[in-house]
């Protein structure tokens, strides 16, 4: 399982750097762009695959890295996985807003 979680862990990490490559510069050339056409941009149907497969792996990546923090420094097993427990929730959370936030701008 160890082997996994870390393999999973450098994948996602390896995905993320062209994905925030593009991101960052999409956001220095936006200031060019009108509102309509940003709204263009985000409910394209590349921009809802980017936005959606980014966020899977952004979200993957963080819970993982954070799992192995908890793991390192949280030496009591029922708090460590309460803790962990708990990030889960909360980035399975965070990418349900997210695909939710989507659908929003989508339908407007």
């Amino acid at each position: 399982m160890a082997l996994l979680h870390w393999k999973l862990q450098r994948i996602s990490a390896i995905l993320l750097v062209p994905a925030i490559l593009y991101t960052v510069i999409y956001f220095l050339s936006i200031t060019q762009l009108t509102y309509p056409q940003i709204i263009s941009d985000i409910t394209s149907f590349w921009g809802i695959v980017f936005i959606i497969l980014t966020s899977v792996v952004l979200f993957t990546h963080s819970s993982l890295g954070i799992e192995t923090i908890m793991e390192d420094y949280i030496h009591d097993d029922g708090i460590q996985r309460f803790f962990i427990t708990l990030s889960k929730l909360i980035h399975a959370i965070l990418l349900i807003a997210t695909l939710v936030s989507l659908m929003m701008i989508k339908g407007s």
